[in-house]
């Protein structure tokens, strides 16, 4: 666990400014409770609130990421409680508790369904839309399994970032205390938009299907969502109720299998700002007269943050290595099929939107990972501004770890994610393209009847 250090005066500091954060949660609560007796006042109050931004954004990485948490429960990932909290102590992670039941019952859920599907390729068919469906769900498998292990984790972690970024300086201006706020908001729900059109457009294209050569003519529903999970019915007899049960679980694994991406995204894009935050007030006072305890208490929170980034890095490693190999795999097999005639205009649609999607989703996701690492390194052009005057052995050290750290995300420490990695991702693509085109062998998509 990272640890801040630092001289009494600094902890005070920030200690007194996670209070200030408390005593805004615990003054908004008493309003809350005497809303009978002081109705007037708590007019006033919420008015108040409104007025001052200081109350409004608190510029914490709890407060930023606390749609991504509560949008990752609805659909059974990270079940911890109180993520709607400010505060990162008010979170925990307990067994027995409804969000855990409900994770747990969709984990046992994909672990079937990846067991159903192991069983459809070994025994029925093995192909290559089954082998894509095939290693569809088990990777869903892991990725519940994955945001559950974090889970137990989270409360630790948060408590841990909070008190590293309450030592940091402070942010004074309203427009910097909301922008990572904002800024993981958007993210979230473009993402999310994208990845529901994806969902509905692949609905509409099975529609084709049901309509050109239904499992039962005259029954519309019940073909559409045994067309679903054809390779669960296959060894278990259809009903209504497990095709609905099927095409809930359908839709979980839709989400978790994009929410892989959405959230390596808000941690990568939380730490950058952290980072750029210290580095854009050591760039004001790069300057101007400077001491030597100024640089040690820069080295300090520099050190934090690194740590902090270790420490993350450590729980997430897993579910970065599932997300970059996921997107790598989809992609390739996306782009070989490019070449396959499509049945119908809506199955050309979704194909080359979901591609699209796809290839953005993973550009995107490269670049956030790796401002880790940029604003890791920009202290580096900072100290060249230094007056000479001003230039000492605190700085050169600092200087000398900046230069020697190698501070990113990593994927269980197989790679670092750099800036480097969006060209190693492009030509792993286009080599194992290339592999992939001497056993094409399909120019369509398989019709109704066709395997």
């Amino acid at each position: 666990m990272a640890r801040t250090t630092g001289d009494p005066v600094q902890r005070r500091r920030c200690l007194a400014r996670i209070k200030f954060w408390r005593r805004s949660r615990v003054g908004s609560e008493v309003v809350s409770k005497s809303t009978k007796q002081f109705k007037l006042s708590l007019i006033k109050a919420w008015l108040l609130r409104i007025r001052q931004d200081d109350y409004k954004y608190s510029g914490s990485f709890q407060e930023a990421i606390k749609p991504v948490l509560i949008i990752a429960q609805i659909f059974a990932l990270m079940p911890v409680r109180k993520v709607s909290s400010k505060l990162a102590e008010d979170l925990n992670f307990t067994w027995f508790g409804i969000r855990t039941y409900y994770a747990l019952v969709t984990i046992l859920c994909f672990g079937v369904s990846s067991g159903y599907m192991v069983a459809y390729v070994t025994n029925v068919s093995f192909n290559f839309d089954s082998v894509e469906t095939l290693i569809f769900y088990l990777s869903i498998f892991l990725i519940s399994v994955s945001f559950f292990q974090l889970a137990r984790k989270w409360p630790e972690i948060a408590r841990s970032w909070q008190l590293v970024e309450a030592q940091l300086p402070p942010l004074k201006m309203t427009s910097e205390r909301r922008s990572l706020a904002q800024h993981i908001n958007i993210i979230t729900i473009v993402a999310t938009t994208c990845s529901l059109v994806e969902h509905i457009l692949s609905m509409l294209s099975m529609v084709y299907y049901v309509n050109s050569c239904p499992r039962w003519p005259g029954r519309p529903i019940d073909s559409f969502l045994y067309l679903n999970f054809s390779s669960v019915f296959y060894f278990v007899d259809y009903t209504y109720f497990l095709g609905i049960v099927g095409k809930v679980v359908n839709v979980l694994s839709t989400f978790a299998w994009n929410f892989n991406d959405i959230f390596v995204m808000a941690v990568s894009v939380a730490l950058a700002a952290r980072f750029r935050q210290l580095n854009d007030y050591m760039l004001r006072e790069a300057r101007l007269p400077t001491t030597v305890d100024y640089w040690m208490q820069c080295r300090i929170n520099f050190r934090n943050l690194c740590k902090l980034c270790d420490e993350v890095d450590d729980a997430l490693s897993t579910i970065t290595l599932l997300c970059f190999s996921n997107n790598l795999y989809f992609i390739c097999g996306k782009i070989l099929k490019s070449m396959q005639a499509k049945p119908s205009i809506m199955h050309a649609l979704y194909f080359w939107f979901s591609l699209v999607y796809l290839l953005g989703r993973t550009l995107i996701l490269s670049l956030y990972s790796s401002s880790i690492n940029d604003e890791s390194k920009r202290p580096l052009v900072i100290f060249r501004l230094v007056p000479r005057e001003f230039w000492c052995d605190e700085l050169k050290r600092f200087a000398e770890e900046v230069h020697m750290d190698n501070v990113a995300l990593t994927g269980m420490k197989f790679f670092r994610l750099t800036r480097g990695v969006v060209i190693s991702v492009a030509g792993t693509i286009v080599t194992y393209e290339l592999i992939l085109l001497q056993f094409n062998g399909e120019e369509k998509v398989a019709g109704c009847f066709e395997s």
